[in-house]
């Protein structure tokens, strides 16, 4: 399986976790982990080696120029390595046809292979959402996006490179950025919901992609027939997202309800 990671070393512990957790639970799997970054340090990648704890895993390690996106958007918990990930048709060699991008602050809890092999029936990306009801319109309307459309949280996708590529090669990403840039409110995220907009299939966020939002919104039967609980996120759950303003990592007391898996892999 191939991986995407774009990070600075603000990110380097919980990739770690992150890591650590891939490594105990997908052990018979192959992974070549691509590394995209303009600042990490030699500690950082030993760092990423210890987490993988002595797996057959490959990382590959590619440098970005960090003046590429100086003057695009970015959000007090967004930085600009996070547009990274827009260079795919640059930095991803011809012979990786499938790979799947995940944010730093994740925890795996679960065998990958089913998201990883999912039919994505001639898309381009496959990703969860998070938004629904009149946050999902607003954020439609702010883009201009079609009202069918689907808003993706882009914190876990699996894209078809070669697809990917013939939509969105570096130049026409840096003139999509340019020509947009008012309205880029969620920085990155805003141009992938923008440029592939109708090559998009969903996958169950509740089992790659949650987050405590949504797990709330699940638990209380909030734009769904089918609550979960704890129990069902033991059972399913795949990936476990911190990418709420509280991070488990950060605090002492962590408020959400799905910490236990942090805590399962931060020792590495």
């Amino acid at each position: 399986m191939n991986l995407l990671i774009t990070l600075n070393s603000n990110y380097i512990y919980p990739l770690c976790v992150m890591l650590h957790s891939l490594s105990e639970t997908n052990r018979n799997n192959h992974f070549d982990i691509y590394v995209v970054y303009s600042s990490l340090t030699e500690d950082d990648f030993k760092m990423m080696e210890r987490a993988l704890g002595g797996t057959d895993a490959v990382i590959h390690r590619v440098l970005v120029d960090e003046k590429i996106f100086d003057s695009a958007p970015v959000l007090s918990r967004i930085s600009k390595e996070t547009y990274y990930r827009l260079l795919i048709s640059e930095l991803i060699p011809d012979d990786v046809h499938r790979i799947l991008y995940i944010d730093p602050d994740v925890v795996i809890k679960k065998d990958l292979s089913e998201l990883y092999d999912m039919d994505m029936k001639g898309n381009t990306i496959a990703a969860g959402t998070h938004m629904f009801g009149a946050v999902k319109t607003f954020n439609l309307l702010r883009l201009k996006l079609k009202p069918t459309s689907n808003y993706i949280n882009a914190g876990i996708m699996l894209i078809d490179v070669d697809k990917w590529k013939k939509t969105a090669p570096v130049e026409k990403v840096l003139e999509f950025i340019s020509q947009n840039i008012k309205k880029l409110r969620l920085a990155d995220q805003d141009v992938v919901n923008m440029m592939f907009e109708d090559s998009i299939i969903l996958f169950d966020e509740r089992k790659y992609n949650l987050d405590e939002k949504i797990f709330f919104a699940r638990t209380f039967r909030i734009y769904t027939p089918e609550p979960i609980n704890l129990d069902w996120v033991r059972e399913n759950t795949v990936i476990i997202h911190y990418n709420g303003s509280h991070k488990p990592w950060k605090t002492k007391k962590y408020r959400g309800k799905l910490g236990e898996y942090f805590e399962r892999y931060k020792n590495f």
